[in-house]
């Protein structure tokens, strides 16, 4: 049970079953992955509570009239997927959450040229439409006696439904948590002004804002003072808006290790790492797994390795590189350029640098966990240089599979870096003869300082069981009520 025995109800984008069609016609459920369905999963289960997602498929609009039960070790929740219109779906998810608020939470726009704000209007339309629907939904949850239920909404997608169900339950317990960057009040001064107040409104409309990270969590608080009518406590963590209190948390949400273990040591696993290791030979390993996304920069990982090898070259030949890149957002014509361009350098390098018996970098562009879980065994060195990131988890899943006493280069501007930073070898993501250096200081490194390393990623991961993270947003309602 929760901590106060409530029906948790969560709200997200993207819900933790999706479906699909066989050859044969008949539609089949494909149970969800990643750290937020791990997490929440068990805390759903213990409470037989709710999750409230978009249909992101036709099959899943085919789903939409009904409760789905989901099984979850022997205990169940139920998930309900809201069905929209395309153009509002589109404009809510396209239009604002990928290509206006992650762009702005991960400082990805070239500010000289973008953004232009084209389009907003209608754009703006579709996501306040998706996100009154989740409140008019979560509203439906809480027709029972008030203090049945804690609200547990999820991420930028969503920001404007905590206001939106205040109005409709103001004695409702509400939480949102942000999984991505928070940008502080110089960024958002780039978002026209009646939008950034919505959005902040809109996540003050919670009792607990949590964040991943302590920086994130501070630029909120920041932005926060730019809203007319707060009061917000820097220290205490807390902003006083609308006559009420609503306090500012961090929880960086875990991973599963038990669980990852156990697929890592699954024939699927096993068979890529026989692959990775008859490709490899006697060279050490270099690795890399994100998603094919403009913060996860590849790019600057890539220029950063050629220039260890130009300073270096006593490795020519004794490294190589495996990128496993999951295709992303392709459909957005951002997504595909920067493909496109870390396609292309990886085979600038090859060409340059290359010799028959010797590929530099191995760029593999698909889906392929059990890759990444054979990649993760098997490294030297775990490059995670994204520009800005909320957590990061494959900092987290890296040295927990990890049999080499592998060494983590960590982005300072990661959100895992509060907790593992001591434990990795810091660089700033936008420097790459800093990186180039710090690729070469782990390859360098003695066994004992490898181990002691490894061992305190280990040990850290291991003090934030990942079950605590809902725990833990349960309990700061429970406190906010008393």
């Amino acid at each position: 049970m929760s901590p106060v025995g409530r029906r948790i109800v969560v709200a997200s984008n993207r819900g933790p079953v999706s479906f699909g069609r066989e050859a044969s016609g008949r539609v089949v459920t494909t149970r969800g992955a990643g750290g937020l369905v791990t997490a929440v999963s068990d805390g759903l289960a213990a409470t037989g509570g709710l999750w409230i997602a978009a249909a992101m498929s036709e099959d899943d609009r085919s789903q939409a009239g009904r409760t789905i039960q989901v099984d979850a070790g022997g205990r169940g929740y139920q998930v309900r997927l809201l069905p929209f219109d395309p153009p509002d779906y589109e404009g809510y998810y396209d239009g604002i959450s990928n290509r206006i608020l992650w762009f702005l939470h991960h400082a990805l726009w070239d500010v000289p040229r973008a953004p232009t704000f084209e389009g907003l209007a209608e754009a703006w339309q579709g996501y306040l439409t998706v996100n009154e629907a989740f409140a008019r939904a979560l509203e439906e949850e809480g027709r029972s006696p008030p203090g049945e239920a804690v609200y547990l909404v999820q991420d930028y997608h969503l920001a404007l439904v905590p206001a939106l169900l205040r109005e409709r339950l103001p004695r409702a317990a509400i939480a949102h948590f942000s999984h991505i960057p928070f940008a502080g009040p110089t960024g958002l001064r780039i978002l026209p002004q009646p939008i950034r107040e919505a959005l902040l409104a809109g996540m003050l409309g919670a009792d607990v804002v949590g964040f991943q990270a302590p920086a994130w969590a501070e630029n909120f608080l920041l932005g926060c003072r730019t809203l007319q009518g707060t009061r917000v406590d820097l220290r205490r963590r807390v902003v006083r808006w609308g006559g009420r209190v609503v306090r500012v948390r961090v929880h960086p949400i875990s991973i599963d290790p038990a669980g990852l273990r156990e697929e890592a040591a699954a024939e699927p696993a096993e068979a890529a790492a026989r692959d990775i290791l008859e490709w490899l030979g006697d060279r050490r390993l270099l690795v890399r797994v994100d998603r094919a996304e403009l913060s996860k920069n590849i790019l600057r990982g890539f220029l950063a390795y050629e220039r260890f090898l130009e300073g270096n070259p006593e490795w020519l030949g004794r490294i190589s590189f495996l990128a496993l890149l999951n295709p992303s957002r392709q459909h957005l014509p951002e997504y595909r350029a920067y493909t496109q361009e870390a396609i292309e350098l990886a085979d600038r390098i090859n060409s340059r640098v290359g010799r028959a018996d010797w590929e530099p970098i191995r760029l593999s562009l698909m889906d392929d966990h059990p890759r990444a879980l054979a990649a993760y065994r098997l490294y030297d060195v775990l490059l995670v240089n994204p520009v800005f990131d909320g957590m990061n988890l494959v900092a987290k899943e890296g040295p927990v599979l990890n049999e080499r006493d592998g060494v983590l280069i960590l982005s300072e501007n990661a959100g895992a870096s509060a907790e593992l930073g001591r434990h990795a070898i810091a660089v700033n993501p936008f420097d790459v003869e800093a990186t180039g250096r710090a690729i070469a200081t782990a390859l360098e490194m003695g066994p004992a300082e490898r181990r002691r390393r490894a061992r305190g990623l280990r040990s850290a991961v291991a003090r934030n069981p990942i079950d605590a993270w809902v725990r833990a947003q349960v309990e700061d309602l429970e406190r906010m009520g008393r």
